[in-house]
């Protein structure tokens, strides 16, 4: 597995980033042990936990992360459903930082994830706690999730020393593109695509067949459904179609699709050793009638002013 720098920092992480998203959910302690190994053994270096709340973290301490495979948990969202919100002071981030260590039985997060732009906390006070712990070695690296562009720039503005930005970005969503891409190079700030498979619709495993055994029949059906749009769809349908011309599977081209941009590392979240080996054995090289072919289906702004030329 190829390795990245990220951004203009000193951190490195492989093409490929573990997601927990499964962990404590559908994926036992058992399999994520599994799953560790076998992402170690093929050159992973980065687990991401999903949330701060969710089971994932106390998963990862009873299963034992490899030496070799770093850590990015996330911090800074209380509460939980409706009441779930944003809260970067120094108290929720500071306490978060010591129970995520307790609970993975780790010394140090390699990367600390600010989990949104909290609009009510003094920056000051967000900077101060972060410096707090990256002096004292509790953190390695910070990053920020789900930030716009000029809510990056502002944190960088304010001292925040952000290596890396954490959005969504897949063939089923572009939009960071135009905005957090340009802001993140300018900042000589990496990129953590998160749903590189795009919440699973991408593998084509949702097209026409049951939805038995998938996140369709799970607690996360609202997370799926709400990028299953006719828009989507058509894309998946392009997918599927490159597959078979190229005699491949779905995951396989969106892999390939996915090493083209310019992201250090894809989070993909794997529930079995099957699925992280569909993933990490990517060897695809998109020819450029195929990339250009997937670009006019899949980007809005693309096809946007093809409409409008036509």
């Amino acid at each position: 597995m190829e390795r990245n720098r990220v951004g203009n920092s000193g951190l490195e992480v492989s093409s490929v980033t573990l997601g927990a998203f499964e962990f404590g959910r559908r994926v036992d302690g058992e399999t994520a042990s599994r799953l560790l190994e076998d992402y170690a053994e093929a050159g992973g270096t980065l687990v991401e936990l999903p949330s701060f709340a969710g089971p994932a973290a106390d998963v990862l301490g009873t299963a034992g992360i490899p030496d070799s495979v770093s850590v990015a948990a996330r911090v800074g969202i209380v509460g939980s459903g409706e009441n779930a919100h944003v809260n970067a002071g120094r108290a929720t981030l500071l306490a978060q930082t010591r129970s995520l260590l307790q609970r993975l039985g780790r010394d140090r997060i390699d990367l600390l994830v600010l989990d949104g732009f909290d609009y009510d906390t003094p920056l000051d006070e967000t900077a101060a706690a972060v410096d707090q712990l990256l002096r004292s070695g509790q953190v390695v690296h910070v990053a920020a999730a789900y930030l716009t562009g000029w809510q990056l720039a502002t944190l960088r503005g304010a001292g925040i020393d952000v290596v890396a930005a954490c959005n969504e970005h897949s063939l089923l969503a572009r939009e960071v593109e135009q905005t957090v891409f340009p802001a993140a190079d300018y900042l000589g700030v990496g990129i953590l695509a998160g749903a590189g498979l795009g919440r699973g619709l991408l593998t084509g495993r949702y097209q026409g067949q049951s939805t038995a055994g998938t996140r369709k029949e799970t607690s996360a059906a609202d997370y799926v459904d709400e990028l299953d749009t006719e828009a989507s769809r058509a894309v998946i349908s392009g997918v599927l179609k490159a597959a078979s011309a190229l005699g491949t599977s779905a995951v396989d081209v969106v892999m390939a699709w996915n090493r083209l941009q310019p992201q250090a590392s894809t989070i993909v979240a794997p529930r079995t050793p099957e699925q992280l080996a569909e993933v990490i054995d990517s060897r695809l090289v998109l020819a450029p009638e195929i990339l250009e072919a997937l670009d006019q289906i899949s980007d809005p702004v693309y096809r946007s002013s093809s409409s409008t030329s036509a």
